[in-house]
């Protein structure tokens, strides 16, 4: 239970730094003015980005580490990946 514990605060860490990045260098902006409206819509909701940015990283973690419980992360960390940024 603390390695999933663990797992969750570092897959939104990681979800946190990558999408604060996209915030800062305008790709947020950007697929908000040029995406059409379901990304215009999602891309303006920081709680659908949390998720996504959160699925995308456990992805790749479930790909490196081969723990597929990496997968189930995103439903957990999506709130306190939503609270740091």
């Amino acid at each position: 239970m603390i390695t999933f514990v663990f797992q969750i605060v570092l897959v939104s860490l990681l979800a946190s730094f990558v999408l604060s990045l996209a915030i800062k260098w305008g790709i947020v902006e950007y697929v908000q003015v040029h995406g059409n409206a379901f990304f215009s819509k999602m891309f303006s909701c920081y709680f659908c980005l949390s998720f996504w940015f959160g699925v995308i990283v456990s992805i790749v973690f479930a790909i490196f580490t081969g723990d597929l419980l990496f997968l189930f992360c995103p439903i957990f960390s999506t709130n306190v990946t939503k609270k740091m940024i």
